[in-house]
């Protein structure tokens, strides 16, 4: 009688296991059914992306956005970025944008305009009125990044001083130095120079001689100390 009960209270646990178990592989299969991605919406702000929704995963839940929009924009440089949304049950939406033209880079006929990361956007720039950076470039395809320290620097000077002034052109002053053209005053400094760190510099410089009521016409920032003439 022992032995009948024992067992059949084994079969009663197996009878619940194969009934979760059951349940649990439904589950996952109607899962998986009702959020299999049969949409896929492309949205490009001055870009055009083609998808392969072939290559895609198949199931909106487990999509990897991250890994998605890293290989879109691997796939296409010109996108400054590119956000993928999902929307339940059954649809995936990318939303790309182009980079934005930053500054005009270059001399003679080797002249690029490039983004704020230094990307080239396009060759032979006419009519804009962006920043200049009068230095040589190499010839580069339009979705390649400037890797020339010295336009790379010019580039953060501009960004990063942007919201005190406008840096209208940027040229080489000597083999080691860089001298920036504001409306108001030229600024030097070394193609090496720690962009962020001359620049809290140049900012106290430039509100010590606001509050006396004049700015000087060069500011030097080569050396320890700022160097200033009027």
């Amino acid at each position: 009688m022992k032995r009948i009960m024992r067992w059949r209270r084994i079969g009663r646990i197996i009878g619940w296991i194969a009934i979760v178990g059951f349940v649990c592989v439904l589950s996952y299969w109607a899962m998986r059914r009702a959020f299999t991605i049969r949409n896929v919406e492309v949205a490009g702000d001055g870009i055009s992306i083609e998808i392969d929704a072939s290559r895609l995963p198949g199931n909106l839940l487990f999509f990897p956005v991250d890994q998605i929009s890293k290989e879109l924009l691997d796939d296409y440089p010109l996108a400054g970025s590119v956000n993928i949304r999902k929307k339940y049950p059954d649809t995936i939406v990318i939303i790309a944008s182009v980079r934005t033209p930053f500054v005009i880079a270059g001399t003679g006929d080797e002249t690029y305009i490039l983004d704020d990361e230094g990307v080239v956007l396009t060759q032979y720039p006419s009519g804009i009125d962006l920043p200049v950076i009068s230095l040589a470039m190499p010839p580069l395809p339009p979705g390649k990044r400037v890797t020339d320290e010295a336009i790379l620097s010019s580039i953060s000077f501009i960004r990063l001083l942007m919201p005190t002034m406008r840096v209208f052109r940027i040229s080489g002053e000597d083999a080691t130095s860089l001298r920036a053209q504001t409306d108001t005053m030229s600024i030097v400094f070394s193609r090496n120079a720690d962009i962020p760190l001359i620049l809290r510099t140049l900012q106290q410089v430039i509100t010590g001689f606001r509050i006396k009521g004049s700015l000087p016409k060069t500011v030097d920032l080569r050396f320890n100390k700022p160097v200033v003439t009027f």
